[in-house]
């Protein structure tokens, strides 16, 4: 039996988590998975928000399970600098795969070339860039 990972979310997260239920041509796959998921969420201040969950800002270590790599991405809510590859915006399939969940959390989301199954390995929080080495990401 599968663990099940509750996401935790400030209401701002929330409300940009419905828009793409609701707005963004999402897979039959992921649609009913993000409504089963905010229909269990935790919604909770911006201060009272853990700091190893995943919110816009978020520096994530993930790694894709099947394929047995890691990536590191910052999630950010402005068009990212295109010499900075980590950074992904909030639009991004994989940064809404991960918002709401914490470290040692798993989740799996449709990419572009199928299902992946993610582990959230670490997640710090971050409103500037601090020089961490930019890691191309190809997890679909």
């Amino acid at each position: 039996m599968r663990k099940i990972f509750q996401l935790t979310l400030t209401i701002n997260d929330f409300k940009l988590l419905m828009k793409y239920y609701f707005t963004n041509g999402l897979s039959p796959f992921n649609k009913r998975k993000l409504f089963n998921e905010l229909n269990d969420a935790r919604i909770v201040s911006k201060d009272n928000l853990p700091l190893n969950v995943v919110r816009t800002g978020s520096k994530v270590l993930v790694r894709n399970i099947d394929k047995m790599q890691t990536y590191s991405v910052h999630i950010v809510d402005k068009n990212p600098d295109k010499a900075k590859m980590n950074r992904i915006l909030l639009s991004d399939p994989l940064a809404i795969a991960l918002l709401g969940y914490s470290d040692g959390d798993q989740t799996e989301w449709e990419m572009n070339k199928g299902i992946s199954r993610l582990e959230l390995i670490s997640v710090h929080q971050s409103k500037y860039d601090d020089g961490v080495k930019s890691v191309e990401r190809e997890i679909c």
